[in-house]
């Protein structure tokens, strides 16, 4: 890293995206009109709850899609989750026709909607249902039908499909549709893999009620369309359904198809559930078996158990070990987009390699702020913001108590290393509620200076928010406000002399208490503009909902979505063989959308 004054890097040195910043820069009215057209009434409007108001009766439309190789005849079975408070037992749910006809159909709980401290919510609720009934594709191989809530079946299929058996019912992976690349979705190229199956019969859901029921966190569509067509482009590049010209795999700087016979950080981030979030985006089926099909692939490289050696159970075995007992690297091991798999399928088998990533990122990384002596190992935000999520969604997608009571554990530890912090470590007053540490400790490195990385923090940060939604835990709203609002002060930049990106406002890639470090110079620190607004829209939003002013926060969030929709329109290039919307490295994608998915709710994007 390079400290604040150090010597930057020339154009002639760039990497990534400086190429195509230098060329649209040269057009700055047009790089105008783009950003201007990112311009919600308010930087932050967004005051609706986090819960939509309870409605105890409706209906919702599902649309079924037979695959290519369903029989005349299919049972199909779907999950379809509900807002908090909307659905209290199975029962209470039941299949209609479009024209209001009841369908025999079972119906199983898969999850409830968990609270940690509120015993009058815990539980009361359903997270998901499980829905089972027969659909005649010979008649109709697109159809739709209606759930409905609040009213009980009258009768039932009684077809013996449950969670634990769902998966018997799939089929081979289909082969991509008409106008897809040929290599999309090509986990098949690992032969290590088992092959992937799915349904024969797709169902999907509307993305208003997907964005709705909050499965990740609250949504709202993107105010602006250029910040729709860039999410979709990158993450079609993200499943390989690019251009046809595009014919070889990757070799270096993203300039081909992604291999997964090798491809290992495009797991960083949790890719399954960075594709779930465009489905509910978008309601598109496309991106429901997009989805479907990277979190059985990513799930059947979860160690089950400890024959792995060195690895432990719920380590990602793709990962090469770093040392001789590397359990496995902890940042890789996801349930986020497991859990969102398990509700939206109902394959109970999902629920294992969830229960061994709980457990394996508790028992692998530590929650709490590391002694000051220690300069060696790693601790950083990142690793941090994988370990609650790990038990989160464990705790929401079983209900059991260990995993509640080492997340309550671990926020309570967070929030006494900043009121008390750690011997050798300032002052509360001078840690600020930001959770500093050693640079040594920060995936190496050494500085003069104690240290939080903002991208980290915004990691960090989703994971906070997510959780403060099934808990109305104020101590999360503390620390991202605190993270954000340090952010805000101290951890952005310009660099006006430079004559092509003067005019933006860039995160450092690391901030300490005395300064701020860039890893490669402010062309490759301008790539996680998007995430760091992430933190910020949260920081702003926390920060008002404990009674204090956001004014200082929400000055920064134009500027940085402005700096945001320079770098996604920086990477798209013509054809020639390489995809138009390039993602290099692959896990681009999840820093920049994976923890931002919902910054049309908060009017960020």
């Amino acid at each position: 890293m390079q400290a604040q004054g150090a010597r930057w890097p020339g154009k002639d040195e760039m990497t990534g995206i400086g190429s195509r910043i230098l060329a649209r820069a040269r057009a700055a009215a047009g790089a105008a009109v783009l950003i201007g057209a990112v311009a919600p009434g308010s930087a932050l409007a967004q005051n609706a709850p986090l819960h939509p108001e309870v409605r105890a009766e409706g209906t919702v439309a599902v649309t079924l899609r037979c695959a290519a190789g369903a029989r005349d005849t299919e049972t199909v079975a779907f999950g379809v989750p509900f807002p908090r408070g909307w659905l209290t037992g199975p029962e209470r749910v039941r299949v209609e026709t479009a024209q209001g006809e009841e369908v025999a159909a079972d119906a199983s709980p898969l999850a409830r909607w968990m609270h940690p401290s509120k015993p009058e919510l815990d539980g009361r609720s359903l997270r998901a249902v499980l829905l089972v009934f027969r659909h005649a594709c010979s008649t109709a191989r697109e159809a739709t039908y209606r759930v409905r809530w609040g009213t009980g079946r009258s009768r039932a299929a009684n077809l013996g499909i449950e969670p634990s058996n769902v998966a018997t019912l799939w089929g081979p992976q289909a082969a991509p549709l008409p106008g897809e690349h040929p290599a999309t979705d090509n986990y098949a190229v690992d032969k290590r893999a088992p092959p992937v199956t799915e349904p024969r019969v797709w169902a999907s859901l509307p993305a208003d009620w997907l964005m709705r029921a909050g499965i990740r966190a609250p949504m709202a569509p993107f105010a602006n369309p250029a910040t729709i067509e860039f999410m979709l482009g990158y993450a079609k590049t993200y499943v390989n359904d690019v251009a046809s010209d595009v014919r070889a795999f990757e070799q270096d700087d993203g300039k081909g198809l992604i291999d997964w016979n090798v491809e290992v950080e495009g797991w960083l981030y949790d890719r399954p559930f960075n594709l779930w979030s465009v489905y509910f985006a978008t309601g598109d089926a496309k991106w429901l078996r997009h989805a479907h099909r990277a979190s059985q692939y990513y799930s059947s490289w979860i160690a089950r158990n400890d024959a792995n050696r060195p690895y432990k159970r719920g380590g990602f075995l793709k990962k090469q070990p770093t040392w001789d007992d590397d359990p496995g690297d902890v940042k890789y091991s996801h349930n986020g987009g497991l859990f969102a798999a398990y509700l939206l399928t109902g394959d109970g088998r999902l629920l294992d390699p969830i229960h061994a990533i709980g457990d394996f990122v508790h028992t692998y990384f530590p929650t709490r702020l590391p002694p000051w002596s220690r300069t060696r190992g790693i601790w950083t935000e990142r690793h941090l913001a994988t370990t609650l999520a790990g038990m989160l969604y464990a705790y929401e997608a079983t209900g059991e108590a260990k995993y509640r009571d080492r997340l309550l554990a671990a926020i309570e530890g967070m929030k006494k290393d900043v009121r008390e912090p750690p011997s050798g470590y300032p002052s509360a007053a001078q840690m600020r509620g930001v959770l500093f540490h050693r640079s040594e400790v920060h995936e190496g490195g050494s500085t003069p200076d104690l240290y939080m990385a903002p991208w980290m923090a915004a990691l960090l940060g989703e994971v906070l928010w997510r959780y403060h939604l099934i808990s109305d835990d104020r101590r999360a709203l503390e620390l991202i406000a605190d993270h954000a609002s340090f952010v805000a002060e101290r951890g952005l930049y310009m660099k006006p002399e430079d004559p092509h990106l003067g005019r933006y406002l860039a995160p450092w890639y690391g901030v300490g208490m005395k300064q701020g470090y860039t890893d490669n110079g402010i062309y490759d620190d301008v790539e996680h503009a998007v995430d760091v607004l992430g933190l910020l829209a949260r920081g702003a939003w926390a920060t008002r909902a404990l009674g204090g002013s956001s004014a200082s926060i929400d000055d920064k969030i134009p500027r940085l979505r402005e700096t945001a929709m320079m770098s996604f329109d920086g990477w798209r290039r013509g054809g020639g063989g390489m995809p138009r919307y390039r993602l290099s490295p692959t896990r681009k994608f999840g820093w920049w959308f994976g923890s931002t998915y919902d910054m049309g709710w908060f009017g960020a994007l």
